[in-house]
């Protein structure tokens, strides 16, 4: 994901061996995954090694996190967005975001988070 690549780039950062493999997970994957899943599904970077990148992503805005059970949940967001789950199976769709956050002179680089929760239709049979 060249986009990665550049922000980190220009942030400063390096792309280490663990970003790399990060950046190389979320291009493929866009469904939002706990850092434990990470570490268990990209076993050649350690489980630290994880946690730090995704830190970084989420600083840079590379990443959405949802709080989903107590559980920090990382996905890609190539455009800002949410997410819907359902409360009975854990499926999980997008939710655009159309939340504009400009005209705040006081604060700068503002995010925010936001987990909707529900029955999808499936298992409300």
């Amino acid at each position: 994901m060249k986009r990665f690549e550049e922000k980190l780039i220009n942030s400063r950062y390096k792309i280490t061996k663990p970003r790399a493999a990060l950046i190389s997970f979320f291009s493929k994957k866009h469904k939002p995954i706990s850092a434990q899943s990470l570490a268990k599904k990209i076993t050649s970077v350690d489980r630290a090694s994880i946690y730090r990148a995704l830190g970084i992503f989420e600083k840079l805005s590379l990443v959405t996190v949802d709080i989903v059970h107590n559980e920090k949940l990382y996905c890609s967001s190539e455009k800002p967005h949410h997410h819907i789950v359902c409360t009975e199976c854990g499926r999980i769709e997008v939710v655009e975001c159309n939340h504009h956050f400009n005209g705040y002179k006081n604060f700068k680089n503002i995010q925010h988070q936001l987990t909707l929760t529900g029955i999808c239709n499936k298992c409300s049979i």
